[in-house]
């Protein structure tokens, strides 16, 4: 009977050792499960999503217990639906200001991270227009696509150089960066703004880039991460796990450029040169940290020339730095000799309330 008894006493302490090796460990952060986690992000064929392609070419994803299926959507409506009805979770390569015009609309969308502070996203003409400063856009015609990036920051500096934007320039809205290009190309308008990864297109159009925004308004913030508010409140583990990932791919970016390059021709299936041309370009940041000043500073624009009406919102209320800065201090504290998590505490705190 002693022996019965230490046998099944064996048997239980064994089960509970294998039972506590499979569900009940932390990740390398000390403090999430290890159970692996499920998200669908979206993202434009344009320019792809380098964090995406280098944590899952690290195997970081892998590492960090989450498995991403990205979903590609170039049309920044049919992704923001796509975000409102359930059909992704994470969006995060659409700009800011189309996204804030969505949450003023009543969307519960709420911003958590970035993926570009500024996204290389050129003003151009014809060689023959003449463009010395932005005083040069009075009574022209600019094609955009309206509440893209594009048009909201080259409108935000013609509103703060003084500009009537209903009197003293006219937008022509089109559908595609295409249409744009076209628009400028056959004289329809006398300028364009178009998104990242047209540098190219345009010089092969005998077109000439006449302004990077960039140059004008600073970490505007360009492409932020994106979630429905209540997928955010019911999953922040997995949050977190994605932006450990892209942490660890941005930190790994500074020294492996050459392999973004290739893990973007790659998954896009687009020529090296069209693909350095952004990649590499000193108008484009890839940034994780949420930058929820430059947001809010873009909101307060929008309210200023007419794209958001409504004061009753508080986009305070839709921006959550908690989830980047939890995944942010688990790095630093598990990588104490890496300057780049500890720099990246720094600029949190320069560029977060």
């Amino acid at each position: 009977m002693k022996k019965i008894v230490k046998t099944i006493t064996f048997l239980m302490i064994a089960l509970m050792f294998l039972t506590g090796c499979s569900t009940s460990s932390t990740t390398n952060s000390g403090t999430m499960t290890t159970e692996k986690v499920n998200i669908k992000l979206a993202a434009q064929a344009t320019s792809g999503q380098v964090f995406q392609f280098l944590a899952e070419d690290k195997g970081y994803l892998e590492e960090e217990g989450v498995d991403v299926e990205l979903v590609y959507i170039n049309n920044g409506s049919d992704a923001f639906s796509a975000l409102s009805s359930g059909q992704v979770d994470v969006i995060s390569t659409y700009g800011t200001g189309g996204p804030l015009i969505q949450i003023a609309n009543g969307q519960e969308f709420t911003i958590f991270g970035g993926y570009m502070i500024i996204g290389a996203t050129p003003v151009f003409a014809m060689p023959d227009t003449v463009y010395n400063s932005v005083e040069d856009f009075r009574g022209k015609k600019i094609a955009i696509m309206r509440g893209g990036t594009p048009d909201i920051v080259l409108k935000g500096i013609l509103y703060d150089a003084g500009f009537d934007l209903e009197k003293d320039v006219t937008f022509v809205e089109m559908k595609r960066n295409p249409d744009v290009m076209e628009a400028v190309r056959n004289g329809e308008v006398d300028f364009g703004a178009v998104s990242t990864g047209f540098e190219l297109q345009i010089a092969e159009a005998g077109m000439e880039i006449v302004l990077w925004p960039d140059e004008l308004w600073p970490n505007h913030s360009c492409c932020r991460m994106i979630a429905k508010t209540s997928w955010l409140n019911e999953n922040p583990e997995a949050a977190q796990k994605l932006l450990r990932a892209y942490l660890r791919a941005e930190e790994a970016m500074q020294e492996n450029m050459d392999r973004v390059v290739e893990l973007t021709v790659e998954n896009l299936d687009m020529s090296v040169e069209t693909a350095k041309s952004f990649l590499l370009s000193p108008h484009m940041i890839y940034e994780t940290d949420p930058y929820e000043n430059s947001v809010i500073t873009m909101w307060e624009k929008m309210q200023s020339f007419g794209y958001i009406v409504d004061p009753s919102i508080d986009i305070q209320d839709h921006i959550n730095t908690s989830n980047y800065k939890a995944a942010l201090d688990s790095l630093a504290k598990e990588y104490p000799s890496s300057s780049f998590f500890q720099e990246k505490l720094v600029m949190f705190n320069e560029n977060n309330l």
